[in-house]
């Protein structure tokens, strides 16, 4: 605003001298053309002054070669003093022509002097007061001034507009751009028109497009590495300089921390292994060590590899080798369990052979006959294993393929009891069914037998001389039937229930070996049951003894078996 006022202050300042420059300049055209006319007048012949200095506000002069005043226009020449030495006269007498600005030493006042010099070499000179040009210059200066004035405060307000709009928009831009510094890049600036600004802030959102494509680039390629590092099995994280945890997968967290938060910490706080900290050491050292012999960590089995992921980050990677091993020495229990399994009977059968080779068979047909009933005992006992494992390992394997067909499980339930029924009559078991209404089902009907032809032997083996075997079944929510076996035999002490599913586990070995019992029944009922999509669970009875109960769809889809462990 004081800017505009100082413009205005000038531009006004400016106009009035010039005005007054210009009134002036005429006014001495003027003065010299009078002074041109009189002097021809007075040169013809003229003896006076014309009568013109009053009524055109002229006062008109006749001087002497040596300055005298010969004749006034206003006042009597005897009271003037001798004008030799006036600036107009001065410069007539040179250049045969002067003019001058002054205040007039006879009557006072600002004049403005037009002289010439006559062929005689007198002096004729007109003055004029420039009281009434001055008037004529303020007067003619007012509507300038005004104007000036009026354009100044409308150029003024304009360009006090101009400004706060320009503070507005250079506002919006720096808003943008720190909306961007702070990671906004979605904000754009709305900015109309072509001029800079508006070409700034253009360029501005083009700037925020590009980043905000750049960065949408980049957080899918993060997703699609979180989701790739995220799906594997191995624990992966990045540490820098500092050792600190600066990426670290689930598959890490689980293993190392197990669930614990470990971004921005040193690994060594939640994985302390001697191993793995000096490995990375001497990786840093320049000594890179390709993999870390395994150790212990929160009672799992883990192997660390180490290796350089650029600019002080070192990649750790965690493999966990608790399930391989887990298997490792499943299989070698199994072998184990199947080796002696088999060198029972196997030792049995070699044994009453010698012996029957030795002459028994001649020399006592009754112990004979013993023996070899005997063997075809440990005969039978020795194919069941056999078949049993074959069962197991197809169902591990995924090899058995599941047939559905339309059953009736009551049917099914009443052949399994049938199968039963001797065999429950020669230990004094008894097995109640109570047959329901007809309960149709879409289901392996053999998998399905064996499941609980499997249960109900458990259940008649393990059972108290004169003991009860119960059988139901249920409909339950989601298309499902409950099958439960129940006994009131010898049950299943508490320290041995989570290990009935086992292979090979007994809970009585002395008496399943007996009975004839492999160890193998209860696994390959859970694997059946699994196969199918559905559940076996155990609990023990109110009174004494042991329920089995399996859930499984009543419409079952035809698919291969899956591998379960």
């Amino acid at each position: 605003m004081l800017v505009v006022v100082g413009v205005a202050y000038v531009a006004v300042t400016y106009q009035r001298h010039a005005i007054a420059v210009e009134v002036e300049r005429g006014l001495l055209e003027g003065l010299d053309s009078e002074v041109e006319v009189i002097s021809r007048f007075i040169s013809a012949g003229g003896t006076t002054l014309p009568e013109m200095g009053t009524a055109t506000n002229r006062r008109m002069t006749l001087i002497a070669v040596d300055g005298t005043v010969l004749a006034d226009s206003t006042s009597d020449p005897q009271w003037f003093d001798n004008h030799a030495a006036r600036p107009e006269i001065v410069a007539a007498r040179r250049d045969g022509s002067g003019h001058s600005r002054r205040i007039s030493d006879s009557i006072g006042g600002l004049h403005l002097y037009a002289a010439k010099r006559l062929p005689d070499g007198r002096f004729l000179r007109i003055s004029a007061p420039l009281k009434v040009e001055s008037q004529l210059a303020e007067t003619l200066s007012l509507p300038v001034i005004a104007s000036t004035v009026l354009v100044l405060v409308i150029g003024g307000g304009l360009m006090l507009f101009q400004a706060a709009r320009i503070r507005l928009r250079l506002a919006e831009l720096d808003e943008v751009a720190r909306a961007f510094s702070a990671g906004g890049f979605e904000r754009r600036a709305s900015l109309a028109g072509q001029d800079a600004i508006a070409r700034l802030g253009h360029e501005l959102n083009h700037l925020g497009e590009r980043l905000q494509g750049s960065l949408e680039q980049i957080a899918g390629q993060r997703r699609l590495l979180d989701g790739a590092l995220g799906a594997l099995s191995e624990g992966v994280a990045c540490i820098d300089r500092l050792d600190r945890v600066v990426y670290a997968n689930p598959a890490w967290v689980a293993l190392a921390a197990d669930g614990a938060p470990v971004i921005d910490q040193p690994f060594y706080h939640h994985l302390q292994a001697a191993a793995l900290s000096a490995a990375v050491g001497e990786h840093r050292a320049g000594r890179k060590i390709a993999e870390i012999q395994g150790f212990m960590h929160l009672r799992r089995h883990l192997r660390a590899s180490v290796a350089d992921g650029g600019a002080g980050v070192l990649v750790l990677v965690l493999h966990d080798l608790s399930e391989v091993r887990r298997l490792e020495l499943a299989r070698r229990d199994f072998l184990s369990s199947v080796s002696h399994e088999l060198k029972t009977p196997l030792t049995a059968i070699l044994g009453f052979t010698d012996t029957l080779l030795d002459g028994v068979i001649e020399s006592d047909p009754v112990i004979a006959r013993d023996f070899v009933g005997r063997i075809g005992r440990h005969a039978d006992r020795l194919a069941n294993l056999v078949r049993d494992v074959l069962t197991l390992s197809r169902l591990e394997q995924g090899t058995w393929e599941m047939r559905p067909e339309q059953v009736d499980l009551n049917d099914l339930v009443q052949e399994v009891i049938d199968d039963q029924k001797d065999y429950g009559l020669d230990r004094g078991i008894e097995i109640v069914w109570e047959s329901a209404k007809s309960l149709p089902a879409c289901l392996d009907a053999e998998i399905l037998r064996q499941v609980v032809g499997n249960l109900v032997s458990n259940a008649v083996r393990y059972n108290r001389p004169h003991g009860k075997v119960w059988i139901t079944i249920a409909e339950v929510p989601g298309d499902r039937v409950s099958i439960a076996v129940a006994d009131n035999g010898i049950g299943v002490p508490l320290e041995h229930r989570e290990r009935i599913f086992e292979r090979f586990y007994r809970v009585d070995a002395h008496r399943s070996r007996q009975t004839g019992g492999t160890g193998l029944g209860l696994a390959i009922v859970k694997h059946l049951v699994q196969s199918m999509g559905g559940t076996v669970t155990f609990q023990p009875r109110a009174e004494e003894g042991s329920i089995f109960t399996v859930v499984v769809p009543i419409n079952l889809p035809m698919r291969p078996v899956a591998s379960a462990h």
